[in-house]
């Protein structure tokens, strides 16, 4: 009957030639049983006294069948994709991770020239330095995270919530596999590698089954989370066995229980180790100290490391362990090595004597070592077989079209720190590489120190080798520190996060909060 209706309009403007007009139907839905058609009009009909001329244009969508009314169609409009379509020349450009190096590459590279295809089971960039602050509630976990999809959006890029299984160098070829099991290839013309390291735990036995980590976002959350837990639980038992505040009727044994569930252990002496500590005997001296101020004489934190920011000089590494001892009161045992861990209790080597110590939450900070897939992808390897070998330019050694970048590569012959400013700079780097012309070149890359922080608690960092200052301690140094991070951030969205964090923080107090287990009906 619409089709009619419609035929009759066309004729009578033809018949009837009449001062021009303009006809347009709307989308006309026919439904027969089962079926759904989509008819969709449009007529552009001028009618004048010189003639008569007609556009028109209908598309019929039932089934992939489809009819066409006139000579000259246009396609209806349809939602906008950003599927990295790209002209036939375009290279096809696949960055493996979103850590500081390969979110680096995807946020600097001209996306007018590449194609661009992100793959990574992380669909965000973790701001790694301020990982301690999160773990306590100083900052909420998402101020510290830049998602990738605004960033995949903005460059037209594509991209794959999922894990890198294999590279087949041959026919260029990445092997995925989805979080739900499925598997998939990406073809590529440039490859970017950047998939970064996972916690070290040397093989110690029990590390694995009984430790705490603090690499990923969610260790974050675990942390604080076991952290409450603890204090709570510790709670409970005091005011059940000491009756009140009666600490007369808690026996020997029960201060000891009491004791090593309070009893906090933390491994390596790195950045992260440090600013966990200070961030960690932060809380307890504020919020601890006003929430749980019956518990404090229970309370103990300790530190085995065989060193202390070793990367700081002699009289920084000083700096921090008088003031992470006096002023925060951390028990720090140097050139300590844990022998192995069991629930509750932790045996440790220090020289010739060795302990063992109860304890209630360890985290382990004590190095990172390659992800197994990265060994099995079949490309060149350091002496130790933990990193990619690359050349001066990046490009794995022996391969034209490969990139490695980040904790999972090392530059031959030119050994750098595995740190977040090392791997934003090959970042910046690679993305320039990937966006020149033809028959353009950049020189080898070289790394630019700006300096290294770490925060030691108590509103006090240590700052060294800045441009222009050789070190900073104390409160300057600590404004410094957060004035650093604040600026690294990527967008201005974390910025004003970040700030309110610490607002919040400041007036407040930390978050406390700690989510319970999900619903479910019984």
């Amino acid at each position: 009957r619409s089709v009619l209706s419609l035929v009759h309009l066309i004729t009578s403007a033809i018949d009837h030639p009449k001062p021009a007009r303009h006809i347009q139907s709307n989308v006309v839905w026919l439904k027969r049983g089962a079926k759904h058609w989509i008819v969709g009009s449009k007529l552009e009909l001028d009618a004048s006294p010189q003639g008569a001329m007609m556009r028109s244009q209908q598309r019929l969508l039932g089934y992939g069948q489809r009819a066409y009314a006139s000579s000259q169609i246009a396609k209806p409009p349809t939602a906008p994709r950003f599927d990295g379509s790209m002209p036939p020349a375009a290279p096809r450009v696949v960055i493996l991770g979103t850590g500081w190096a390969c979110f680096r590459v995807l946020s600097d590279i001209d996306s007018k020239k590449n194609a661009v295809t992100v793959v990574s089971p992380r669909n965000h960039l973790l701001f790694t330095p301020m990982l301690a602050s999160s773990a306590v509630g100083t900052v909420n976990q998402r101020s510290i995270c830049q998602p990738v999809r605004p960033v995949v959006a903005e460059k037209n890029a594509k991209y794959y919530e999922s894990s890198v299984t294999a590279i087949d160098k041959e026919a260029k070829m990445v092997h995925c596999k989805t979080q739900e099991g499925d598997e998939y290839k990406i073809p590529y013309d440039k490859l970017v590698v950047g998939v970064g390291f996972q916690p070290n735990d040397f093989n110690i036995p029990g590390v694995k089954e009984h430790a705490l980590f603090m690499k990923e976002t969610a260790d974050a959350g675990v942390f604080k989370d076991h952290v409450l837990e603890r204090l709570e639980e510790a709670d409970s038992y005091y005011f059940f066995h000491g009756m009140g505040d009666n600490l007369d009727k808690l026996s020997e044994s029960q201060r000891a229980k009491i004791q090593e569930t309070l009893t906090f252990i933390v491994v390596g002496g790195g950045p992260t180790g440090v600013e966990l500590a200070g961030e960690l005997t932060d809380f307890i001296h504020n919020e601890g100290a006003k929430q749980y101020g019956h518990l404090l004489q229970f309370i103990q934190v300790h530190m085995f490391t065989y060193d202390l920011l070793n990367t700081f000089d002699r009289t920084l590494q000083d700096y921090a362990i008088r003031h992470l001892q006096r002023k925060q009161g951390v028990q720090i045992h140097l050139g300590a090595f844990v022998q192995k861990v069991e629930q509750n209790l932790v045996h440790v080597k220090t020289g010739d004597s060795s302990m063992s110590i109860a304890y209630g939450t360890l985290v382990w900070c004590a190095g990172i070592k390659p992800h197994a897939f990265v060994q099995a992808l079949g490309l060149p390897m350091n002496q130790k077989g933990a990193q990619i070998l690359t050349d001066a330019h990046l490009k794995v050694k022996g391969e034209s079209d490969i990139y490695a970048i980040g904790d999972c590569a090392t530059i031959e012959d030119y050994t750098l720190p595995q740190t977040a400013q090392v791997a934003n700079q090959q970042g910046m780097y690679v993305a320039k590489v990937l966006s020149l012309d033809e028959n353009q070149e950049l020189a080898p890359f070289k790394f630019h120190s700006k300096g290294s922080m770490a925060y030691l608690g108590g509103w006090n960092a240590v700052m060294a080798q800045l441009p222009g200052l050789r070190q900073m301690t104390g409160f300057v140094a600590f404004l410094g520190w957060r004035f650093t991070y604040w600026f690294l951030q990527l967008s201005m969205r974390n910025r004003f996060m970040l700030s309110t964090d610490w607002l919040r923080t400041l007036v407040f107090g930390r978050d406390l909060t700690r989510f319970g287990p999900r619903s479910k009906p019984i």
